[in-house]
């Protein structure tokens, strides 16, 4: 694992990144990420009257969730966007722009915590998990999520085989923590188990990637994500044209009558707060 590259630089980036694409990500990857949030609900037993935190709330489709459960919500995101949207959805929850790693919460101050895609965007994703472990209750329960690895990911797989193959991964944007490091369930358990959580355990979780042509696919990597979208724009003219090929060449194989749907799946972690 990479434990040396510039934390301030790579939190700068990320959280930059998803104010730039906040409206895309809104329309499009955070709809598709939307479909594992019963089950991040359903791993902490979210009910009516729950002190709930929603940490990385994006554009805050999960904290809807929470909220139409009868949650008392509260939901944090590093990128002030993301809040603005996140507020704009959920008039009835208390949406701050904070940091995941020092969280303005007192000791259990929660019942559950979740994090949804939060976890590979953290400098330092123990810490962010130490803070969830601290504003819990004894008893309330934290769950995260993080896409599986691309050999076991079309949709990732795709992507990143392609670029891959016709390109390069070493390209010139801030380094930050292994990308799928998460994307082992026993990485999962370890950073639940190290910060002293209790009856750890992951599971999967399907979606799929939906797209109406794979022309319109790769123009969605480009505008709706923070760190894909660089990633292709910061190959040369000719790599580009051969990845974004390769990638339609790809898709053409999930289409069906209804569009493209290609298949992806995140891990869910859960432990107890003994």
């Amino acid at each position: 694992m990479n434990n040396e590259f510039d934390e301030p630089a790579f939190k700068t980036f990320e959280r930059d990144g998803y104010s730039r694409v906040a409206e895309s990500y809104a329309n499009k990857t955070a709809k598709v990420t939307a479909q594992v949030n019963i089950a991040v609900l359903n791993a902490v037993g979210t009910t009516a009257g729950m002190d709930f935190l929603d940490v990385a709330c994006g554009p805050g489709f999960l904290t809807a969730e929470a909220l139409g459960r009868g949650a008392n919500v509260t939901a944090i995101d590093f990128s002030p966007n993301m809040v603005a949207l996140a507020r704009t959805r959920n008039r009835n929850a208390r949406i701050l722009e904070a940091d995941a790693e020092n969280l303005p919460f007192e000791d259990g101050a929660f019942s559950a915590v979740v994090c949804n895609l939060g976890i590979l965007h953290f400098a330092r994703p123990e810490q962010a998990v130490a803070e969830a472990f601290r504003v819990l209750r004894p008893g309330g329960r934290y769950a995260f999520t993080c896409w599986t690895s691309p050999s076991e990911n079309p949709f990732m797989g795709l992507i990143l085989g392609s670029i891959q193959k016709h390109g390069t991964l070493d390209v010139d944007l801030p380094e930050g923590p292994p990308l799928f490091r998460f994307g082992d369930s026993n990485e999962c358990k370890g950073v639940l188990l190290d910060v002293g959580f209790d009856k750890v355990s992951t599971s999967e979780a399907p979606l799929v990637w939906p797209f109406a042509t794979p022309t319109e696919f790769v123009q969605e990597l480009s505008t709706s994500t923070a760190r894909l979208g660089p990633l292709l724009a910061a190959q040369s003219d000719l790599a580009r044209g051969k990845i974004e090929q390769e990638i339609m060449d790809g898709a053409k194989a999930y289409l069906t009558e209804d569009g493209g749907k290609i298949p992806s799946a995140l891990i869910v972690a859960t432990g107890l707060k003994p």
